[in-house]
């Protein structure tokens, strides 16, 4: 009898040891993909608020509004702050880029009438985990104003129409949140997690 009671105990103990390779792994990687999908809807919701923002008239080349969204609306996704500047930094896990564009007319005499065109940009965060396929032009001032956007062939952004339909002389703004998930992950089974999404108003 004390055989198989011995024997019943060593059965336990193997369920444990198995379980554990099974189960440690699953619960940890169902908290990690959970985590991740939280601060996903973090970042779009970020980046529908400051696209919205921007819409509205607010300037984030203020140094104010930069904090405002680096410290209360990204709380979670280290976005640095620029320090005063309005093309971001090297440092944090996140960017953030805010573009506005315009509808040239043809009839405007200038290089890039009938074409959209950037007239501003504004980069908040990490500049180099993402640059935004929508215009690249040759200056930008310190208010995030793009400097000759009528005459700069870089500030033509035509690929937006894939994007949002600008009738003429329109506007349209643009925000884009790209954000990696460092602290995040599973060694050997779940890394490189992160988020990007785009706002348009």
């Amino acid at each position: 009898m004390s055989r198989k009671h011995n024997e019943k105990g060593n059965v336990y103990m193997e369920f444990v040891l198995v379980a554990a390779f099974f189960f440690v792994p699953l619960i940890l990687g169902m908290i990690t993909v959970g985590m991740a999908v939280v601060r996903s809807y973090q970042v779009n919701q970020l980046t529908r608020d400051a696209g919205h923002m921007m819409a509205k008239g607010v300037d984030f080349s203020q140094q104010a509004n930069q904090n405002l969204v680096a410290n209360d609306l990204a709380n979670g996704l280290s976005l640095q702050a620029n320090s005063g500047n309005v093309t971001g930094s090297a440092t944090g896990n996140g960017v953030l880029v805010l573009s506005a564009f315009e509808s040239l007319p043809a009839s405007c005499n200038c290089i890039n009438g009938g074409h959209i065109v950037l007239v501003d940009r504004i980069v908040i965060g990490n500049n180099t985990l993402y640059t935004s396929p929508f215009g690249s032009p040759a200056s930008i001032g310190a208010n995030g104003s793009v400097a000759n956007y009528s005459t700069d062939p870089g500030a033509q952004a035509d690929n937006v129409s894939s994007v949002i339909t600008i009738g003429t002389g329109g506007l349209a703004y643009m925000a884009e949140g790209d954000f990696a998930f460092k602290d995040l992950g599973v060694v050997g089974f779940i890394a490189n997690l992160g988020a990007f999404n785009r706002a348009v108003f």
